[in-house]
C-alpha cells in the first residue's frame, strides 16, 4: 500500500491551516489597532492645531483691530516655540510676507513651504475667510491657512492676509503606552480558543473521519469486505454519506459478486453446450456440458477452431450467413449438424451471439448450443407416425389423400382411376374374444397380404386408413369407364379372395372376410376427401349388404351441388337475419375444475331446427362465407369473453381461409377493443392446414395477435398438414389432440400418437388440450399421461348455449 509523506497527512495540513488563519487573523487585528492608533494621534493632532491657530488667529485681529503691529512679530516668535510649529508666517494671498519669523526666513524653509502651498488654496480661504488645514503624509506635516483681517471699517471691505503655519506630524509604529491591552487580549485569547475548537473539530469530524474510510477502503481492497461498525455514519456532514456510499458499494459489489458467481455456476451447470471464442473464432472457454456433448476436454479444444466439430453435414450457406450476422453484431440462430471426438454424429440447435464491451465493442463470440438429436429423432417418429400406421407400417389417410391428391392434379382428360377400400369384418368381435394382441396380429398379415397383393399390379397403392380400413389405389388411366370398372372388379375380387383366406396366428388358424367399396375417379368426386369419403359410403354399403361384398359409389352430382347451393344461399341469409347462435363447451382440468370454453356455432333454422356445423362450415369453407361467419362468431365470443370471470379463457376456431385474409389481425383487434375483453385469455385454434403454404404472413399476423396477449392453438393436431418445423418456428402455445385419437384410444396405435402428441407439447413448453372425451377411462389415461391435460368432451358438458353454460358454470364460480 502507497505511504504518505508527513506533509500529506490530514492531520498536519489541518493543523498547518488553522495556524495559518491563526497568524493572518492576529496579524489583521495588529495592523488595524496600529492603523487606528495612527489615524487617532491624527485626528488629536488636527485639533491641537486647529485649537492653537483659533487662539492666535484672535490675537492677531485683535493686533490689527488695536493699530498694534509691532507686537505681531513676537507673536510669530511665540508660535515658534511650540516644538512642532516649524514655520509660522503672515502673508498676503500672493504670497507676500507681512510678518516673518526671519531664522525660517534665513533658513530657507519657510520657502519651500511658501512653494509646498498652491495659490488656489490661499485664494480660497481669503474669500470665504475660513480656516484650512491640510495633512501632507510624504512631508508628515500639516499645513494650515488661516485668515487674518488687517483692518476693518464701516466705509470699506476687510482686508485679510493669510497665517500660514507649518505642523510637524510624523506618526509613530507604535505607541505600548496607548495600546488598549485588556481587550487585545481577551480578543486574542477568543481567536486562539476559537482556533484550538476549530482544530478539535476539524480532527471530530474531518481528520478522524477520513482516517477511518481509508482505513475502510483499505479493508474493502483487501478482503472485498467492509465493517459497517469502522465507518463514520454518525458524523453530521459528507463524510457520513461517503460513509453510506461505500457501504452500498461494498452491498452492490457483493450482490454482483453473489450474481457473477451464479452466473458461472448456472453456466458450469447448464445442460446446454456453452462455447466462448475470440474474434478469430479460437475457442477460449467450454462449458462441462460441452465436453458431455461432445467427447472433447477442454484442454483439447481451447485455441482450436469450431471447426473441428464439423460433420461436413452443415450446408455451407449456414456457415456464410452465421459469419455475415456476426459481423454484422448480430445474433445467429440455425442447426448445426456436428460430430463427437469418437466419430458420432449429432445435431444441435446453436445460438451465436457477440458480446461487448463497455464501449459496444465486439470482444468476442459466445455459443449456446442445444442437442437436438433426440429431439429430431422424436419429430421423425412423429412425422412417421403422421403419414404411416405404426402397426402395419402402411400409409395412413393423410397420406394416401395427399398421394390422390398428387394423382389428381396429374389426370388427364379421358383418364379414370380407381379408389377400393377393404373393411375387415368382425374385427371387433375378434378383438373382445382374443384381445387386441391377438387383432393388432390380423391386422399386420391382412396389412402384408395386401401389400404383396399390390406389388402384383403396376402403379397401385395401398394404404391403412384406420385401424381395420385399407385402401388400394389405382391411378388414372385411358380406356372406357366400363372396362376399367371391369378390370378393379376383379382385382378386388382376387384381394378378397386373398384376404379370405385363413391366417396362423399364434398357431391359430383364423379366417376373416372383408367388404369392398369401388370408387372411379375423378368422375365421381373432385378432391382426395370426396373420393376417399365416397370410397367409405360404398364400404358401408356392402357391409351393410351382409359384409363380405362389394359396392361400387353410383350417387347423383347433380343433387349434391344443388344440396350445397342451397346450404349456402340459406347460410348467407341466416348471418343477415340473426339466425346463427353461440354455443360454449366447457374445458376442464383433470381434477375437475373450469379452465375455460370453447366458443361454437349452431345454426338456427326457421325451417329445419337446430343445425350442427358439421352440416354447413365444410360448404362454407370453400366460400368466403367463412370469413363472415368466423367474423361473426370471434364479435360474439369476445362479448361472452369479457363477461367470463378471470383467469377463465375461450377458444375460437379460426378457418384457413379466414385466417389468410387481408384485414384479419385488425379485425381481431377491432373486435377486442369493442369488447373489452381481455386478450391474454383468447385463445385463437388454427390447424395444420393453415400452414400449408404463405407460411411467412401467416406467421407475421401470429406475432402480431401474440404481442396483444392472444394465445395460438393447432386445433385437431396430428390429423393434417404433419410437417413439425412449424411447432419450433411459430409462437404456438397449445396443441389439441383431435378427438379421432381420444375415441379410438384403446387401440395401440392410436394410444401411440396420443403419447407422441403429449410428448413433442411436454419438450416444446406447450399446454395439451385433449377434445372428444367421452368416456372415464379415456379422462382417466389421459391424466395419467399429464396431469397439466385440458379436458373437453361429452364426459363433462355438451356444447350449451351461453345463457345455459353461466348457468351450470360461472354463477356456480361466483
Amino acid at each position: 500500500m502507497r505511504t504518505l509523506s508527513w506533509w500529506q497527512h490530514l492531520s498536519v495540513q489541518v493543523t498547518a491551516l488553522v495556524v495559518g488563519v491563526l497568524t493572518v487573523m492576529v496579524a489583521g487585528l495588529a495592523y488595524f489597532l496600529i492603523e487606528a492608533q495612527q489615524q487617532e494621534a491624527r485626528v488629536n493632532a488636527e485639533i491641537e492645531l486647529r485649537s492653537g491657530l483659533t487662539v492666535a488667529q484672535g490675537s492677531f485681529n485683535r493686533m490689527y483691530f488695536y493699530q498694534r503691529q509691532v507686537a505681531i512679530d513676537e507673536l510669530i516668535s511665540e508660535l515658534h516655540v511650540h516644538p512642532r510649529i516649524s514655520n509660522a508666517a503672515i502673508i498676503t494671498p500672493s504670497k507676500e510676507l507681512i510678518a516673518v519669523y526671519q531664522p525660517n526666513l534665513l533658513a530657507g524653509t519657510l520657502t519651500t513651504l511658501l512653494n509646498e502651498v498652491e495659490p488656489g488654496q490661499l485664494q480660497k480661504a481669503a474669500e470665504t475667510g475660513a480656516s484650512m488645514i491640510v495633512f501632507h503624509p510624504q512631508h508628515q506635516h500639516f499645513v494650515a491657512i488661516v485668515p487674518i483681517l488687517e483692518q476693518f471699517t464701516f466705509s470699506q471691505q476687510p482686508t485679510p492676509n493669510l497665517l500660514i503655519a507649518e505642523y510637524l506630524h510624523a506618526p509613530a509604529w507604535y505607541q505600548l503606552n496607548t495600546v488598549p491591552w485588556l481587550p487585545l487580549v481577551f480578543m486574542f485569547v477568543a481567536v486562539v480558543g476559537a482556533g484550538i475548537l476549530l482544530w478539535f473539530g476539524l480532527q471530530r469530524w474531518a481528520v478522524i473521519p477520513a482516517k477511518q474510510l481509508l482505513a475502510a477502503m483499505n479493508q474493502f481492497g483487501r478482503t472485498g469486505v467492509v465493517d459497517s461498525k469502522q465507518l463514520p455514519m454518525r458524523v453530521p456532514n459528507e463524510f457520513a454519506m461517503l460513509g453510506y456510499k461505500l457501504r452500498l458499494s461494498v452491498r452492490e459489489r457483493q450482490q454482483r459478486e453473489n450474481k457473477l458467481r451464479q452466473l458461472s455456476a448456472a453456466v458450469e451447470q447448464a445442460s446446454e453446450s456453452i462455447m466462448m471464442t475470440d474474434l478469430a473464432g479460437n475457442i477460449t472457454y467450454v462449458n462441462p456440458a460441452f465436453t458431455e456433448v461432445t467427447g472433447y476436454s477442454s484442454a483439447e479444444v481451447k485455441g482450436k477452431n469450431p471447426r473441428l466439430l464439423a460433420s461436413g453435414r452443415t450446408p455451407a450457406k449456414d456457415y456464410q450467413q452465421l459469419w455475415q450476422c456476426l459481423q454484422q453484431g448480430k445474433t445467429w440462430r440455425g442447426e448445426l449438424y456436428n460430430r463427437t471426438k469418437d466419430g458420432k454424429e449429432f445435431r444441435e440447435w446453436a445460438t451465436i451471439s457477440p458480446l461487448r464491451d463497455q464501449k459496444g465493442r465486439v470482444t468476442k463470440y459466445l455459443a449456446s448450443k442445444l442437442n437436438i438429436t433426440q429431439r429430431v429423432e422424436a419429430e421423425a417418429k412423429l412425422e412417421y407416425l403422421a403419414y404411416y400406421n405404426p402397426l402395419t407400417e402402411l400409409p395412413n389417410r393423410v397420406s394416401c389423400n395427399q398421394h390422390l391428391a398428387r394423382l389428381l392434379e396429374k389426370a388427364e382428360a379421358k383418364q379414370f382411376g380407381i379408389v377400393a377400400l377393404f373393411d375387415l369384418d368382425g374385427l371387433q368381435r375378434l378383438n373382445d374374444v382374443r384381445g387386441f394382441a391377438f387383432g393388432d396380429l390380423v391386422l399386420k398379415e391382412t396389412a402384408d397380404r395386401l401389400r404383396h397383393q399390390g406389388v402384383q399390379i403396376n402403379n397401385s397403392y395401398i394404404a391403412n386408413l384406420d385401424s381395420d380400413k385399407f385402401a388400394l389405389v389405382l391411378p388414372p388411366r385411358r380406356g372406357s369407364r366400363k372396362d376399367l370398372l371391369r378390370q378393379a372388379k376383379q382385382v378386388v375380387a382376387e384381394t378378397l379372395a386373398i384376404l379370405n383366406d385363413s391366417m396362423l396366428i399364434q398357431g391359430e388358424k383364423v379366417s376373416i372376410t372383408a367388404s369392398a367399396g369401388i370408387i372411379v375417379y375423378p368422375e365421381s368426386a373432385e378432391s382426395a376427401d370426396t373420393i376417399i369419403r365416397h370410397a367409405e359410403t360404398a364400404v358401408h354399403t356392402a357391409k351393410a349388404n351382409g359384409g363380405n361384398q362389394t359396392a361400387v359409389y353410383d350417387v347423383s352430382y347433380s343433387t349434391e351441388l344443388e344440396h350445397r347451393f342451397e346450404i349456402e344461399r340459406e347460410l348467407r341469409a341466416a348471418i343477415d337475419s340473426g339466425d346463427l347462435r353461440l354455443y360454449l363447451q366447457a374445458q376442464m382440468s383433470t381434477t375437475g375444475s373450469l379452465l375455460g370454453a370453447e366458443a361454437l356455432i349452431r345454426w338456427q333454422h326457421p325451417e329445419r331446427g337446430l343445425i350442427s356445423p358439421a352440416e354447413f362450415i365444410g360448404i362454407a369453407e370453400q366460400t368466403d362465407l367463412i370469413a363472415d361467419i368466423g367474423d361473426w362468431v370471434i364479435s360474439q365470443a369476445l362479448i361472452e369473453l369479457s363477461k367470463l370471470p378471470e383467469p377463465l379463457t375461450l377458444a375460437i376456431n379460426i378457418s384457413p381461409r379466414h385466417f389468410r385474409k387481408y384485414g384479419f389481425v385488425e379485425q381481431v383487434e377491432r373486435h377486442l377493443a369493442h369488447s373489452g375483453a381481455d386478450a391474454s385469455r383468447l385463445i385463437l385454434e388454427v390447424t395444420e392446414n393453415l400452414f400449408v403454404d404463405n407460411t411467412a404472413d401467416i406467421k407475421d399476423k401470429m406475432q402480431a395477435l401474440q404481442k396483444r396477449g392472444v394465445a395460438f392453438s393447432i386445433d385437431d393436431f396430428g390429423t393434417g398438414y404433419s410437417s413439425l418445423a412449424y411447432l419450433r418456428k411459430l409462437p404456438l402455445q397449445e396443441l389439441k389432440i383431435d378427438k379421432a385419437f381420444v375415441q379410438s384410444i384403446d387401440d395401440p396405435s392410436q394410444r401411440a400418437i396420443i403419447d407422441s402428441i403429449i410428448a413433442i407439447a411436454t419438450n416444446l413448453g406447450f399446454r395439451t388440450v385433449a377434445e372428444g372425451v367421452e368416456t372415464k377411462a379415456q379422462a382417466d389415461y389421459l391424466a395419467g399421461k399429464d396431469k397439466a391435460m385440458v379436458l373437453q368432451g361429452y364426459l363433462f358438458a355438451k356444447p350449451q348455449p351461453t345463457a345455459e353454460f353461466h348457468q351450470r358454470f360461472v354463477n356456480n364460480l361466483n
